[in-house]
């Protein structure tokens, strides 16, 4: 899969490109497995234009929410105002300075982990911010069952089972005929 810059995301944005809501079958397994907010906190890593962030606000999460593309950043500023939601540029490959030493009950990556170049230095940033028995959620293509011209947008096979690897728990759940819905547990 060709690297995608926050440049090429950005124009995408800014043309008024945006991606997959939050389905109410998705909303369901999360409330199921993950369970509400109740002021615990929440880090979207891959934010988009802050859909899933707006979803972990109304369970009762104060949500931070990332993405590389600043235009994503800047409409999902706009579209969910709300206190305990706050948005950043961080590039997930980079180094997380923006998080200084924060730590989280869950971390969200939806439709953004395919994405990430380095995956292992990914989960190990993932794992650093959460806190105990805290959950990592992943919704994600499968490049398997996705039409041709999207096959980069999904794990493959291995990259799943990779990343099954190191988890005290995990739910895994097929979403639809494309997606895997996952959570693990430090």
């Amino acid at each position: 899969m060709p690297v995608l810059t926050a440049a090429t995301w950005d124009a995408r944005y800014a043309a008024g490109r945006r991606y997959r809501p939050v389905s109410p079958e998705e909303e369901e397994l999360f409330r199921r497995t993950v369970g509400p907010g109740a002021g615990r906190h929440a880090l979207d890593v891959g934010c988009g234009t802050g859909g899933f962030a707006g979803f972990l606000h109304a369970l009762g999460y104060a949500v931070t929410g990332t993405d590389f593309a600043s235009t994503a950043v800047s409409l999902a500023r706009a579209e969910h105002r709300a206190p305990n939601v706050n948005f950043a540029c961080m590039d997930a490959d980079g180094e997380w300075q923006e998080l200084k030493s924060q730590r989280f009950d869950v971390i969200s990556c939806r439709l953004s982990y395919a994405f990430i170049r380095d995956k292992e230095k990914f989960l190990n940033r993932v794992r650093k911010h959460l806190r105990p028995e805290g959950v990592f959620h992943v919704m994600t293509p499968c490049a398997d069952h996705v039409p041709e011209p999207r096959k980069g947008t999904g794990l493959t096979a291995a990259e799943l089972e990779e990343l099954r690897q190191g988890w005290s728990q995990s739910s895994e759940y097929d979403l639809d005929s494309e997606h895997k819905w996952l959570a693990f547990t430090c």
